[in-house]
């Protein structure tokens, strides 16, 4: 007995081990009870367990019999709760034993909190999850518990468990790193600081939403401010996506001008998801929306919209006057309200008007007064709180503070007609203010005559004075009209009108009309005369073939059996060549004037022999008896050089004309046919061929001969 004990104070001095798997001894948190259990150790029959305490102070062990059950509650005093203790138990059925290992505690520190609570406030942003943790009710000392987050995605059956941050404070700010930004699935547990405690349970799962990395699309649609000083902006956005989960969408308008809701809520509306548009009833004032769309992972970023005021509104003031600087403005109340806001401020510049809360009756007359800085544009308007309708524009009216006279710098053009002037000016500062300027004035006058009034629009830059007289002197002007002014006028800008020109004036524009309906059948007859040459010119004509009969070659000559000379082999090395000729038709020769052909003459169609010559047979044309080279004659024919073409007189004694020999000049000169050309002898077989035209000539014999 001895020597166990003390094997078990030796356990407790080395700092006790960790309990076996399902091992363990604990109270929950504020009880007074401990709670041993273990997992089966032996056969479900026939088994005892035995649970061992071993204490450090006092020295001494305790057994407890246990039975076949394998859990076991602790009295609180049955044990001592303020001292290491080593557990064991013992499993023994018929000659088997076991036992677990041992498990070192502090009993009044083994505690097993309870899982943490689901309904805690949490956010989620760039993947990290934050928790707002309410502090445990047996929580001792400043030292936070330490807590742990298992997750993973929808959908998913593994878990991930991380390690999680905690921060003290009122309540304990707890931070775990989640893999990315989609919609998780989280359980929690904690454990006490001590080494001794327990981790809790896992909590019941906490699904977390999507974060909103985007601003709503916002789309909008501003109507026109009406008589009740109300407009309507109708707001328009996308639904959000599931894995969000629920979002809610907060729609605040803010009022620049005059910032004094009446009360803060006013300006705050919330919609849920489902809805996906809205319409906010605003004054003519200008205005800031805000909209942003929040889920259980926290707010997404914020979509803003600038609405403009109104400049042009049929809501005027009952009267305002300029005094020096200051400005004293008359408007009547439409409806009872309980606030209002006098807006004063330069354009371009905005400035926060003054909000008085004051109830107001209908119909009520209130004067208000402000300071003016010249030469400015400034926005003068009453915006005020109706409790039924809410903000409403009562009063509205654009002033530009000014001492610089009404008098307009213009630019004439008196050149553009005899009869009418045209006038053009650059637009003031006062043009640009909206509602300041009312229009122009125009005035002019001749001497001697009454003055002439018109008008112009206050967005137009020109004018035209029209059936003025030629030739007389005239005074204009332009001013500018405004809601204080009189409208008046003074002529002073001097101009006169041209005077009618001489009547050659109008021979030289007849003149010119006369001489285009005489020129375009001057052109027309030009381009009728030098048609053809221009077509010669242009378009040449092609060549056309010349009807020859084939070359003919006997049998002899064409047998494959004969040894032929080279392509440049001189012809003196064979026999004396014969020339093959192609003679004229028979039938062309021996007909007769009428046509009729002589007895005894051979029908067309009908091959003849031809004579047998030792030489070349050459047959001269009657008129020309002179051997000159070919020359390539209008593309039609081979004729020879100083040898008329066929159908020419050129060699039956008829000298051709001189515009004959300029037009045969000019065609060579076209074709570059000055040079003659030299006769060609073709070694096709072992005699020599010429090549004669259909006309009968051929190079004289002489030269044929080496």
């Amino acid at each position: 007995m001895r020597g166990w004990l003390l094997a078990a104070l030796a356990a407790l001095a080395r700092g006790g081990t960790t309990a076996g798997p399902g091992f363990s001894c604990w109270k929950q948190c504020g009880s007074r009870w401990f709670l041993c259990s273990w997992p089966p150790l032996g056969p479900a029959t026939n088994i005892s367990y035995l649970l061992t305490l071993c204490y450090v102070v006092p020295r001494l062990c305790r057994r407890f019999e246990v039975g076949a059950r394998t859990t076991y509650t602790l009295k609180h005093h049955h044990v001592y709760v303020l001292t290491n203790t080593t557990a064991w138990v013992e499993a023994r059925w018929g000659n088997g034993v076991t036992r677990t290992p041992n498990l070192t505690l502090y009993l009044d520190e083994a505690v097993k909190p309870d899982p943490p609570h689901t309904g805690i406030p949490f956010t989620k942003t760039g993947g990290r999850l934050r928790l707002r943790v309410p502090w445990a009710p047996c929580r001792r000392g400043d030292q936070p518990p330490q807590r742990e987050a298992r997750y993973r995605r929808t959908g998913d059956h593994g878990w991930t468990q991380v390690t999680c941050e905690t921060v003290t404070d009122e309540d304990d700010s707890v931070t775990c790193a989640l893999g990315g930004h989609g919609a998780f699935e989280v359980q929690l547990r904690h454990k006490p600081p001590h080494w001794s405690s327990y981790w809790s349970d896992w909590s019941s799962s906490i699904f977390i939403p999507a974060e909103i990395l985007q601003s709503p699309a916002l789309s909008y649609q501003l109507g026109k401010l009406g008589r009740d000083g109300q407009r309507v902006l109708s707001l328009g956005w996308q639904r959000a996506p599931e894995e969000q989960g629920d979002v809610t969408y907060t729609l605040r308008s803010r009022m620049l001008a005059c910032h004094c809701a009446e009360p803060a809520e006013e300006d705050t509306v919330v919609l849920e998801k489902e809805v996906t548009a809205h319409n906010l009833t605003l004054s003519g004032a200008e205005y800031q929306i805000l909209l942003t769309a929040a889920n259980a992972a926290g707010t997404g970023p914020g979509e803003q919209l600038h609405v403009p005021a109104e400049q042009h509104a049929d809501l005027n003031f009952k009267d305002v006057s300029v005094a020096s600087s200051t400005v004293t403005a008359w408007w009547e109340a439409p409806s009872p309200g309980s606030a209002y806001c006098f807006e004063q401020q330069l354009l371009g510049a905005p400035k926060r008007g003054a909000c008085i809360r004051r109830d107001f009756l209908a119909k009520s007359i209130h004067v208000e007064r402000g300071t003016l800085e010249a030469p400015a544009c400034y926005r003068l308007a009453v915006h005020g709180w109706v409790p039924a309708r809410g903000w409403a524009t009562f009063a509205l009216r654009h002033h530009y503070a000014s001492n610089a006279s009404l008098a307009v710098p213009i630019h004439i053009n008196a050149s553009a007609s005899d009869a009418a002037v045209i006038l053009r000016w650059s637009p003031s500062p006062r043009a640009a203010c909206p509602g300041a300027l009312a229009k122009y004035l125009i005035c002019h006058v001749a001497k001697g005559e009454n003055v002439t009034y018109g008008e112009a629009d206050a967005t137009t830059s020109h004018y035209t004075l029209q059936n003025l007289r030629p030739g007389t002197a005239y005074r204009v002007g332009v001013w500018e009209v405004t809601a204080e002014s009189e409208g008046t006028c003074t002529a002073w800008w001097h101009f006169q009108t041209k005077a009618l020109g001489p009547q050659g004036a109008a021979w030289k524009s007849n003149l010119k009309y006369l001489s285009i309906l005489l020129g375009l059948p001057t052109v027309a007859a030009i381009y009728q005369l030098n048609k053809k040459r221009v077509h010669r010119l242009l378009f040449a004509p092609l060549p056309k073939p010349v009807a020859s009969k084939a070359l003919q070659f006997s049998a002899g000559e064409m047998s494959q059996g004969q040894p032929r000379p080279g392509l440049l082999e001189p012809s003196e090395r064979f026999s004396q060549a014969k020339l093959l000729l192609l003679e004229p038709n028979p039938s062309k020769e021996m007909t007769t004037d009428a046509g009729t052909p002589q007895p005894g003459t051979p029908q067309p169609g009908t091959p003849q022999p031809g004579p047998i010559a030792e030489g070349p047979v050459v047959v001269d044309p009657p008129a020309c008896e002179k051997d000159l080279p070919f020359a390539y004659r209008r593309q039609e024919v081979l004729s020879p050089v100083g040898f008329p073409p066929p159908g020419s007189t050129g060699c039956s004694g008829h000298p051709a004309s001189k515009e004959e020999e300029e037009a045969e000049e000019e065609e060579e000169g076209r074709w570059g046919l000055h040079q003659p050309l030299v006769p060609i002898t073709l070694l096709i077989s072992d005699k020599p061929i010429i090549i004669r035209d259909e006309e009968g000539w051929e190079p004289s014999p002489e030269k044929l001969v080496p």
